[in-house]
């Protein structure tokens, strides 16, 4: 079984070349199911509008996961408790609409995927501790596959909790920070992982925003509304190939595609 899971898609940019080029990916890689991270679609790369799913869902996008802009727009909040296949954080600390985890049946198998946020070097996210919101989770959903998108800053925190969930988790992916890396394993001989998929968006850019705002932020600290880059897109994903009989993983493949 092969799930193929597509890095954060930034702006506009990045949902055209996953309308242009997902046709021609799932007839080359024949995924069963597919993932995307859909926080960064809409306007300023910021949630995801309900056309902009719609859209990324007709192009072949199966289930979505978030991260920490998930409600910056308040429109998604209008329609994603009508959904059954976006995931958001489950570890906010208040109440928030939507799933933080869900049970996909497929093959004859029930496959878990959930989203968290990290805990460290996220300002103004507050979120409970994810090794003990994990640990809870897995304890008390039935399942025979855990997938996990940890939405998170530090490399250090999404290997260490990687390895700590080694035995319960067969895919786990790290999102947020834009650039794939280039670590990509099976994990203790148990779990498919990779600190971070990567992005789907402008390449020459700030992780998919212009450089003027985020220079400016950066360097003289005055706020700016980030606009989407220009120019040439990449999309970065990871096709993950499970064992039939155990359901472990295979193999893990990093994939880049300039169009």
């Amino acid at each position: 079984m092969k799930i193929l899971i597509i890095g954060d898609i930034y702006g506009q940019a990045g949902k055209l070349a996953i309308q242009q080029h997902l046709p021609l990916m799932k007839e080359q890689l024949s995924p069963d199911l597919i993932i995307a991270n859909g926080e960064n679609v809409s306007e300023g790369g910021k949630s995801l509008d309900k056309k902009d799913y719609e859209d990324l869902m007709a192009a072949g996008v199966e289930y979505f996961t978030m991260g920490n802009h998930t409600f910056k727009r308040p429109e998604f909040e209008t329609y994603v408790d009508e959904v059954d296949n976006i995931v958001r954080p489950g570890n906010f600390k208040a109440f928030k609409p939507g799933r933080g985890h869900l049970v996909i049946e497929k093959n004859g198998k029930k496959f878990l995927l959930f989203n968290m946020l990290g805990a460290g070097l996220m300002p103004g996210t507050h979120v409970v501790n994810p090794f003990y919101f994990a640990d809870k989770l897995l304890d008390k959903i039935e399942y025979d596959v855990a997938m996990l998108d940890f939405h998170a800053e530090a490399t250090a925190e999404k290997i260490i909790l990687a390895n700590y969930l080694s035995d319960k988790v067969s895919i786990f992916w790290g999102t947020h920070t834009h650039i794939q890396t280039a670590d990509e394993r099976i994990l203790n001989g148990t779990t498919a992982y990779i600190t971070d998929v990567g992005m789907t968006g402008v390449f020459d850019s700030a992780i998919g925003a212009d450089f003027e705002a985020v220079t400016q932020r950066a360097k003289d600290n005055i706020p700016a509304k980030f606009i989407e880059a220009k120019g040439p897109v990449r999309i970065n994903a990871i096709l993950i190939t499970l064992y039939d009989n155990t359901s472990k993983p295979q193999n893990i493949e990093r994939i880049i595609i300039n169009p």
